[in-house]
Parts: C-alpha cells; structure tokens; sequence
C-alpha cells in the first residue's frame, strides 16, 4: 500500500509539474530586463516646435527624449547627437531583445506607460521657450519617431522697458500639472489639486524681454486671463475672450502680440489665488 501511494504521489507531482508548465508558457512573456545594448532612432519634430528666428522646425543638440519599450519598461534618456533640422538621430540604450515603441520629449524619469495610456506633467514654472511644450511620438527604432506636440502655446512678445519679471497665464479649469495621453492622443487630466495647477508661469531675474511662449494644457476655454509683475510686486492684468478660433488647441501656437506699454500696473492678486494672498 505505501508504494502504491508513493507510486500515485509521484504521478500527481509530475501532473502538476506539467500543469504549472503550461501556465508559465501561456502567460505573457516577461518584460526584458538585464543587459542594455546600444541603439540609435530617428526623431522627427511637429511643425509648431519651431526656431522662432527661421520658423523652421529643429531639434538641438543634447535635447533629450524618453522612449518606453513594449514591455513599458522607460530607458534611460535618449540624447540627440546633432541638431538644426526637423530630423535628427537620438542614441541611447535599451533592454536586450525589446522593442522601443512610445517616445516623448522632454525626458522626465517619471513617465508612466500603462493601459490608460502615457502619464507625464506640464511644469508650472516654465522657461519660455518652445522647448517646454511636451511632444509624444510613436514609432519604433527600425522606422523612427514621429513626435505630435500634445500642448497649446501662448507667444507674447515683451518689450524691456516694461520691466516685467514674471508672466502668468490663469484658467478656471487644470493649465498645468499631471495629465495622460491616450492612444489617439486625446489628453485627459484630473481637476487641478491646487490653485497652482491652474496656472503657469515664467519667470526671471531680470526683466524679460523678446518672445516669450508659455505651455498650457489643451482646453476649450476661450478666455485668456494673465498677470504680468514687475520686480516692484505691481501687477498689470490682461483679462479678455478670444471671439474666433481655438485659444488652447494642442499643437497651435497662439500669437498674443505685443504686450502694449499702456498696461496699467497696481497693487494686486491673482484671481485664482487663495484668500490669504489676496489680502
């Protein structure tokens, strides 16, 4: 009786050996991991993240982009060896044997690629060039990328002699902050978390001067409410409503002109700011 139930034991271990086999082979395949190898991709750019100078859309030497893999494993950053053109090629490493399939620009170590979609954050304070709109791209290392600027921008020309140091574009609803992009390139992002998120700014030490953009999030608003301070702490408010077009479309450069020396500036807050600060 005992090797009989030796004999059994055996043959139900052997089973479930088997078994465990076959749901190991027909679950997915483990994402690449180990070694990184070498690899080179092309990156094309939109037209809208341009040279203000030439209007021609370049990339510059050293910019860098993220580039997640099919198994949404984020590579280290991919660096562009050349610039001044439309195309360029990045180099980078990626996981043995995967594939490279999302790209986006600029790098940010904390992208997330999950079913939802691509996961990246607009900075509030921005710099004033092009290069803080966010692009997504979508291709693999064999055929490139081609990137679509999934940001509006605001571009204002700033004459010196206003003394402006900083810019600051106010909506109602999310301007800045976390967002996700969908397969179709749809954003979706949740209400602002905080009266910052409803905004973004630029801002320096001296004062600003020459075109200045400003990154927003998408938005069907058609209102355009900014605050421009000088390095007295007043401020000069500019609140109208755009009457044709989209103001916020993703991918459009909106052309504010020329802030006019007629501004008036004084004592105030912001409208989206707290209570306290506008005291």
């Amino acid at each position: 009786m005992m090797k009989k139930l030796l004999a059994l034991g055996c043959i139900a271990a052997v089973f479930t050996a088997i078994s465990c086999q076959k749901e190991a082979d027909m679950a997915d395949p483990a994402p690449a991991t180990g070694k990184f190898v070498p690899v080179t991709v092309k990156a094309t750019v939109p037209e809208t993240r341009v040279s203000l100078d030439g209007n021609l859309p370049v990339w510059t030497k050293g910019d860098q982009i993220g580039v997640f893999t099919a198994d949404r494993v984020l590579c280290p950053p991919f660096t562009a060896q050349t610039g001044g053109s439309a195309s360029t090629t990045f180099s980078g490493e990626k996981p043995e044997q995967s594939r490279l399939t999302t790209a986006f620009f600029p790098y940010d170590a904390n992208a997330v690629l999950d079913d939802a979609g691509l996961s990246l954050t607009l900075p509030q304070s921005q710099s004033g060039k092009i290069a803080d709109a966010v692009m997504v791209g979508t291709g693999n290392e064999n055929d490139g990328f081609s990137f679509k600027n999934v940001c509006a921008l605001l571009r204002m020309n700033v004459p010196a002699s206003l003394g402006v140091r900083k810019i600051e574009v106010v909506r109602d609803d999310r301007v800045t902050g976390p967002f996700t992009v969908g397969s179709d390139f749809s954003i979706a992002s949740e209400d602002p978390a905080s009266y910052l998120e409803k905004r973004a700014e630029v801002a320096g030490t001296s004062a600003l001067s020459g075109e200045i953009l400003i990154s927003v999030l998408p938005s069907t608003s058609k209102l355009l409410q900014m605050a421009l301070t000088r390095a007295d702490g007043k401020v000069a408010f500019i609140n109208t409503t755009f009457t044709s077009g989209k103001a916020y479309e993703a991918g459009r450069i909106k052309n504010l002109g020329q802030a006019g020396s007629s501004l008036t500036f004084h004592d105030a807050a912001l409208i989206a700011d707290p209570a306290e600060k506008q005291l």
